[in-house]
Parts: structure tokens; C-alpha cells; sequence
């Protein structure tokens, strides 16, 4: 039995409890509000219209002030690819103060226009922003021997082993191709086979390459109108001189994505913190597990297409996903790899695919 004086102190713990009970509920079930870039740009994108591969590097700065209330360090910085960078003129910023980051862009081995862009956080691996460079690149002249690098027999070489069709989309086709000479005195048979049966991928060639002469391979990817294929797609093609296969194999490789051609303003806007995931590994099961947050600073829905990873990889994110704009998302992703990546193909225009990679570091 509950004495008197104990009754309404029940009902007023009681009350209490049910009060924040409801408050952690409606707080869940908000949506995660993004904190705004404390780092404000006039600009984030350059063309650098054509440039001359044989020029080397180019590069742009972007001015920006430090709009928050407080100091900002400047951390990480991840860029799409090794041929672009960027660096600020110091290391951290006052509150109001001026700054720049450079971008530099390095050219090598790029052929027609490209883009690329590089991710910048703060020593907190808080998202500061993304800038974004493009450019028309042409290719430095060669001689025969800088051209075909690339060895299938002692006779017969080729311009490439590795052939990056880049983002096509849903319902459409890419072509490109690789050179073959052939610098014996006789004739040689050529044939392109590839390794596995593919529904995407075909190939063309002429077969017989003359002496001194040379010869297009031409691969092509067509990627049906269909959801089910989004995503990553690689695949191996053999090269046969006589009849005869070579150590010698092209490696062909594509991401199919949305249509990008009418991207309006209306967009949604990836980002990804951190990008690269620190791995704790896990007493009882021996699992590397680690998460990261992926926000969408966007105006629109973003969609999670495609999720791509190696076999043995648990995460909690998958094909279908959607996040609204102003929401975020935890990722969790669990291995007994010390180190493996998850690909997110999704439809922000500037960031078709992601990677987040986990690594494990022993102390």
C-alpha cells in the first residue's frame, strides 16, 4: 500500500518520466537540422576553358570569409582524384577574417573536358564546402613508342590495358577504344575476347594488323532503361595474337547514373563526414565496425541508387534509400578486412558516386 504522503510524490516522478519520454520521441523523430557552412564563397565552381596538357598544372583561387562566430580550422581536404588539390593560405581562420583556397589541377594523361572537385573540412571534420573546377584538356603529342606503352607480345603492343567509360546514363551508350601495332614483319591475328559473358559490353575489331600498321579496338557499354542497373560495372576482355591468349587483358569499367543533362536548381547536395572511417574492432565477434553521416545540404530528395562493396561487407544503408533535404544518416558498415570502401551511387549531379572508405589503424 502507497502512504499518503508517498502517493503524489509517485504521480509526480511519474509525470516527470512521461514528459521526457515524449520529448526524446518527438526530438527522434525530427529530422537532423545541418548546421550552415561557417566558410562563405562567392564562387565554388572555374572553367579553365582549354588548356594544353603539355603545360602542366593550372590553377584558381577562391576567395571566401570566415562567416561563423567563432575560429575555423581548416582539415581535410578530399579531392575526386589525384590530379586535383587544394590549399588555403593558412591554416585557420578568425571569425570575419579573409582567406583563399587554391585549387590546382594537374592535366597529365587527361584527354577532352573533365570535371573534377575537391571536398574541404574543418579540423573538426565538420563539411566546409565542395569546389568544383572543369576543363578541356588536349593531349600532349607522343611518339609511337610513349603511345604504345603497353606490351602483348614481343611483337605487338598496345596504347592502354585500361579503358574508363565514366558515368552513363540509364538508356545510353559510351564507345571508346585502344590501339594496337604491330612492329614484326609479319601479319598478326588480333582478337578481343571478353572474359566473362557480359549484357552490357561488346567489342569491334578488324582481326588481321599488317606489319608497321596499327588497329582499333573499340568497346562499347550500353546500359538498358532500367533501375536494376545502376551501379558499378567492370569487366575483363582478353586479347588473343594467332589464336593464341596473351598475359595482355583490358580492363573496362563504367558507373550508370540519372540523366544529368537538365539539372535545373532544384537539386539535392551529398556530402559525406567523414569520407575516410577510422575501424574499432569489436571484442566479441572480431568485426572492424566504424559509421560515418552522410547530409543532404540539398533542395531536393537524395536518392540512393546503387550501393557498391566487396562480398563480406555488412551496412545499414541500401538501393532506395531516400534522404530529405536538410536530413542526415548514420552509416555503419562492419567487416573482418581491416580496410574496405562503400560506393554510394546516387542522384546529386555533382557527386553521381561516392566513396567512404573504413580503414583499421593498429595502435
Amino acid at each position: 500500500m502507497l502512504t499518503a504522503t508517498f502517493y503524489p510524490m509517485f504521480v509526480y516522478v511519474y509525470k516527470i518520466l512521461y514528459c521526457l519520454l515524449i520529448n526524446l520521441f518527438l526530438c527522434a523523430a525530427l529530422p537532423a537540422q545541418i548546421v550552415p557552412h561557417p566558410l562563405d564563397f562567392k564562387i565554388v565552381t572555374w572553367d579553365f576553358g582549354k588548356i594544353r596538357e603539355a603545360d602542366g598544372s593550372v590553377f584558381h583561387s577562391f576567395p571566401f570569409v570566415n562567416s561563423s562566430s567563432g575560429p575555423v580550422t581548416i582539415g581535410r581536404v578530399s579531392p575526386s582524384c589525384r590530379c586535383v588539390n587544394a590549399i588555403a593560405t593558412q591554416e585557420s581562420f578568425e571569425n570575419g577574417e579573409m582567406g583563399e583556397m587554391t585549387v590546382r589541377f594537374n592535366p597529365a594523361g587527361e584527354t577532352g573536358q573533365v570535371h573534377r572537385y575537391v571536398d574541404i573540412y574543418s579540423s573538426e571534420g565538420i563539411f566546409l564546402v565542395k569546389l568544383s573546377i572543369t576543363a578541356h584538356v588536349i593531349p600532349e603529342e607522343r611518339s609511337v613508342g610513349e603511345q604504345f606503352g603497353f606490351r602483348i607480345t614481343d611483337n605487338v603492343y598496345a596504347t592502354s590495358n585500361h579503358v574508363n567509360m565514366g558515368y552513363i546514363p540509364l538508356g545510353g551508350s559510351v564507345s571508346k577504344t585502344i590501339s594496337v601495332i604491330n612492329t614484326s614483319s609479319e601479319s598478326v591475328k588480333v582478337i578481343a575476347r571478353p572474359r566473362a559473358a557480359s549484357s552490357f559490353l561488346s567489342t569491334d575489331h578488324s582481326g588481321s594488323v599488317a606489319p608497321g600498321e596499327t588497329l582499333n579496338i573499340e568497346f562499347t557499354y550500353e546500359i538498358p532503361d532500367d533501375p536494376d542497373s545502376y551501379g558499378i560495372k567492370k569487366d575483363t576482355v582478353d586479347i588473343l595474337a594467332d589464336g593464341v591468349r596473351t598475359p595482355f587483358a583490358v580492363n573496362i569499367s563504367c558507373i550508370c547514373t540519372d540523366h544529368f543533362r537538365d539539372r535545373g536548381s532544384v537539386v539535392p547536395d551529398l556530402t559525406v563526414s567523414p569520407s575516410l572511417v577510422l575501424l574499432k574492432r569489436k571484442l566479441l565477434t572480431r568485426n572492424f565496425e566504424g559509421h560515418s553521416v552522410i547530409a543532404n545540404r540539398g533542395s531536393a530528395d537524395l536518392h540512393i541508387r546503387a550501393v557498391e562493396t566487396d562480398a563480406g561487407i555488412q551496412t545499414n544503408i541500401n538501393k532506395g534509400d531516400v534522404i530529405r533535404p536538410g536530413e542526415r544518416m548514420r552509416i555503419k558498415a562492419g567487416s573482418l578486412k581491416k580496410a574496405f570502401s562503400v560506393f554510394l551511387i546516387t542522384n546529386d549531379p555533382a557527386r553521381p558516386v561516392k566513396e567512404i572508405r573504413f580503414n583499421y589503424k593498429d595502435n
